[in-house]
């Protein structure tokens, strides 16, 4: 079971992003159709904030450990 730790909608609403610390991955998923567009093995710790760019080209995602990654949106 996956612990979430941030949530963020996109600019536009049609998408949900989740940063899970259980397996430090990163979920994205389409609100309309309730389908998971995207699962990435993040990081190495657990993410503790999730945010995308204003145009919602970009998802940003940050760590426990201080890492921040930028994440190019589907």
């Amino acid at each position: 079971m996956q612990s979430i730790n941030s949530v963020a909608f996109s600019p536009n609403g049609s998408l949900l992003a989740a940063g899970c610390s259980n397996e430090n991955n990163l979920r994205l998923w389409d609100v309309n159709t309730a389908s998971e567009v995207l699962r990435l093995r993040a990081h190495t710790t657990s993410i503790t904030g999730v945010a995308f760019s204003p145009d919602g080209k970009i998802l940003a995602s940050g760590a426990a450990g201080g890492d921040i990654r930028l994440w190019a949106v589907p």
